[in-house]
């Protein structure tokens, strides 16, 4: 959406905010939505209309049989009471509140199955799953030129729809407050400051849509994948364009959290295009590379910059625009193994209430089914601040300590941006830091079934003999992998130089611009091809009874390395590390 000046800095670091209204008043709900007997270990809500919870119907059996007691919960029971239509985001509210009457700490996942009405789309007679909203802060210091830009690529019917985006942010987040003080449950008081549910959206319109969602979610969590994509990390972002002093302090960030916090057991690729970076691609090109990379398949990829309900950033060069990635290349993507949870770190890309049913990119992306498995994203325009503490909380959240579901790393990354805080960063910007934060918690949503539990890989363990010492140049060593999960296999081992080392002639922008088209194009594909490139050494082995041992030359060059090794076998995978210092005695 509109893009303001400091929304460029959060790219590089961080996601989510906080808000959200306290839960409504029990008397909101002034009828039973169903019978509660026997619901006391219900773990898990689904809320939806009838038919399209008979859609998802296979998703909840693959619950049950995974242990969660599951509750049904249809929207017709819920307003029946009234007599019949929609029911309203509160009554919904206290339908998930009499459950967890019963439940108390027990409960834990709300799924909403049903897209939310689009704006200038009537609930009444519907089937759609309404959502709240809450007033938008509006920002300092918003960038006027992409604004317009925006407003000119919309169509005429949908002016409306930007006064509708500046006034109110669309937010399913006072659902996961909808157990604060559920009656007879004293653990669940307001002043005890229980966990807040996780709660996930599936934006489905059809039983066929639920039908295909809860397939692939079946499909993704039984499967026992052996390849490499699920120790991938692959993150794509836009030039903040804060001026060369800004833009270089956030890169050197970026840098220092891909080489300092993002444990070396992951593998990450990165995009980012801007003339004079390693990381540039061809520019006519990155639509292509970005669907190229989600269908070769991550564990979590990213997307960090600006963004609108259907268009991520343009980049400038020479006087052109060209797109990062647009709904037109989202509708080509086809993943068919390792549909990664999709991050986006950006304006409007979760944008879930558009109008005529039409979705914005985050929804497009779910409700694929061979889309991705999973996505985060702010219905509105977001901020760079709390946008930075999303970031670093998703990367401790989900890399570091590996979130047990997607749901409650969501939680848990909601709190860490909450409480969280950027040295300084306050007197870059006059919004007031708590509000922005609060707001933020609402802003941005799950689009996916929380409970999903990602295909992290085990953990392989990587040995040197002689211990962590340093080496000489070219010293020969002798490595031991034990994967113990994995008795048969293969395992992989590469000896590779930090991610902050870029082993190739980077070409300024001056220097690009001054090249034929085609041939700067062809510069940038040799660097990126380069500059990506880590690995020194390279060598397979084979497993037995999950061990498996190697004698490899490391580099001549002195410095600090990295072996890593990915172990594939039985149905299994299994990733691990060990570093080395290679220098002169």
């Amino acid at each position: 959406m509109r893009v303001r000046r400091f929304a460029r800095i959060a790219m590089f670091l961080g996601l989510v905010g906080c808000g959200a209204a306290a839960p409504g008043d029990p008397s909101a709900f002034p009828g039973k939505p169903a019978p509660t007997k026997g619901r006391a270990d219900v773990a898990y809500i689904a809320i939806g209309p009838r038919a399209l919870l008979e859609g998802i119907e296979p998703l909840l059996v693959h619950r049950e049989a995974r242990g969660l007691r599951v509750a049904r919960v249809s929207l017709e029971e819920i307003a029946r009471p009234n007599g019949g239509g929609a029911p309203s985001p509160e009554q919904i509210e206290g339908a998930i509140r009499q459950v967890a009457s019963d439940a108390g700490k027990r409960l834990r996942f709300v799924l909403l199955v049903g897209d939310a009405p689009g704006y200038g789309e009537s609930l009444d007679g519907s089937s759609f799953v309404p959502t709240f909203y809450r007033t938008k802060i509006h920002y300092e210091n918003e960038d006027i030129e992409e604004y317009a830009f925006l407003e000119a690529n919309v169509r005429e019917e949908d002016r409306g729809l930007l006064r509708h985006m500046e006034g109110s942010y669309a937010t399913d987040f006072p659902y996961a407050l909808a157990h604060v003080g559920a009656p007879g449950q004293p653990e669940l008081s307001a002043q005890r400051a229980p966990t807040a549910l996780a709660v996930g959206r599936v934006p489905a319109r059809t039983a066929d849509e639920a039908r295909d969602f809860a397939k692939k979610v079946v499909a993704y969590e039984t499967a026992r994948p052996e390849r490499a994509w699920r120790r991938s990390i692959s993150l794509f972002s836009a030039p903040a364009r804060f001026g060369p002093v800004a833009d270089l302090l956030i890169e050197r960030r970026m840098t220092r959290v891909l080489d300092e916090q993002v444990p070396y057991d992951w593998d990450v690729d990165i995009v980012f295009p801007k003339a004079g970076s390693p990381y540039a691609y061809p520019f006519p090109e990155l639509g292509h590379r970005l669907v190229e990379r989600l269908d070769a398949g991550a564990l979590i990829a990213g997307y960090v910059g600006h963004g609108s309900p259907m268009f991520l950033d343009t980049v400038r060069f020479n006087g052109a625009r060209y797109s990062t990635g647009n709904m037109l290349d989202f509708a080509h993507v086809r993943i068919p193994d390792g549909k990664p949870f999709f991050v986006a770190i950006t304006c409007s890309t979760g944008f879930f209430d558009l109008r005529n049913g039409r979705r914005s990119i985050a929804e497009a992306l779910v409700m694929n089914p061979e889309g991705v498995i999973a996505a985060f994203a702010s219905s509105r325009e977001s901020h760079p601040y709390p946008n930075a503490l999303y970031g670093e909380a998703i990367v401790q959240t989900f890399v570091e300590e590996r979130a047990p579901t997607i749901g409650e790393g969501i939680v848990t990354a909601k709190r860490r941006m909450h409480e969280g805080e950027v040295p300084l960063a306050p007197l870059l910007f006059q919004s007031d830091p708590e509000e922005l934060a609060e707001e933020h918690l609402g802003l941005y949503n799950l689009l996916g079934d929380p409970a999903t539990v990602l295909q992290y890989p085990a953990s392989a363990v990587v040995k040197l003999a002689g211990g962590p010492e340093s080496r000489a140049p070219g010293a020969e060593v002798a490595i031991s992998v034990e994967a113990s999960g994995i008795p048969t296999g293969t395992a992989l081992l590469t000896v590779e130089t930090k991610r902050s080392v870029v082993r190739t002639k980077v070409p300024g922008e001056a220097e690009l611009e001054a090249m034929p088209e085609e041939q700067a194009w062809e510069v940038l594909r040799k660097t990126y091809a380069a500059a990506s490139d880590k690995v020194i050494t390279r060598l397979e082995g084979a497993l037995h009874e999950g061990r498996a041992e190697f004698r490899v030359k490391l580099p001549v060059e002195a410095g600090e390395y990295v072996i890593k090794v990915f172990a594939g076998g039985s149905g299994q995978a299994a990733t691990g590390h060990a570093r080395v210092k290679v220098e002169k005695p």
